[in-house]
């Protein structure tokens, strides 16, 4: 759902903890993590996932290193 602005996203995360979001999503550089995250997608026909990195200082560095070795990974799916 979208929400109407930043205080909805305030209202929103109020009770979320960093760990809260390391648990729920896949965070670092293991690409075993991101493949078993992204396998119940692929295996439910899925044929196509967004990835996204937040934090506008790692950007690039998670673009080169996507590019560079998790990316064929999850081609292997």
């Amino acid at each position: 759902a979208e929400l109407p602005g930043p205080s909805g996203f305030e209202g929103a995360t109020r009770y979320g903890t960093p760990e809260d979001t390391v648990g729920a999503i896949p965070c670092g550089d293991d690409i075993d993590t991101f493949m078993e995250a992204v396998r119940p997608y692929v295996e439910a026909g899925f044929t196509e996932i967004a990835l996204v990195q937040v934090g506008g200082d790692q950007q690039l560095p998670f673009i080169a290193w996507a590019e560079k070795t998790l990316l064929s990974a999850l081609r292997e799916l």
